[in-house]
């Protein structure tokens, strides 16, 4: 049974380098890069999505390579990484215009707030103009609220914990 493989990701690449060349030559073309013996169940494992094994760089390379030279269109590793590293930088993009468009929100609730608290501090206040300010009040703390849970995202970002996690 073939396994469902996430387009453009490692096992993926693996599935589409043993496609063309095959487990054997791929196994061989491994085992030269990284200067080891590498078996052709290794090649299978690397193309199946759940193991979480992957060649190293060195091998990934040597794979690409020998995919090209047997007619190969692109290159399956390489297009993987480049895919799955502008999904990274544009998932911290998202999250970068989500603080900005929460920035923005924070600046008209608190021209609202003042607004509201202007009109309820006057001299003949009402009741209403009371309830304006306090709802107001409560729709700047939602933003409040959801730039702190934002920003411990952003921290993570800069400091990696290995998780492989995003700012969102």
């Amino acid at each position: 049974m073939t396994k469902a493989r996430t387009p453009d990701s490692f096992a993926d690449a693996m599935g589409k380098v043993i496609a063309l060349i095959g487990a054997a030559e791929a196994a061989n073309v491994a085992s030269q890069a990284a200067g080891r013996t590498y078996a052709d169940r290794t090649m299978y494992e690397w193309a199946n999505p759940d193991s979480g094994t992957l060649p190293s760089l060195a091998v990934a390379l040597a794979l690409d390579t020998a995919y090209q030279l047997a007619g190969g269109e692109d290159a399956p590793f390489r297009d993987a990484f480049s895919h799955q590293l502008g999904m990274a930088v544009d998932q911290q993009d998202v999250c970068r215009r989500e603080l900005v468009a929460d920035q923005v929100e924070l600046l008209r609730e608190s021209a609202d707030l003042s607004a509201a608290l202007i009109h309820a501090a006057q001299p003949g206040a009402s009741p209403l103009d009371h309830h304006r300010a306090l709802v107001e009040a409560q729709q700047l703390d939602g933003v409040l609220r959801r730039i702190r849970r934002r920003l411990p995202k952003f921290l993570r970002l800069s400091m990696p914990d290995g998780s492989g996690r995003t700012g969102v």
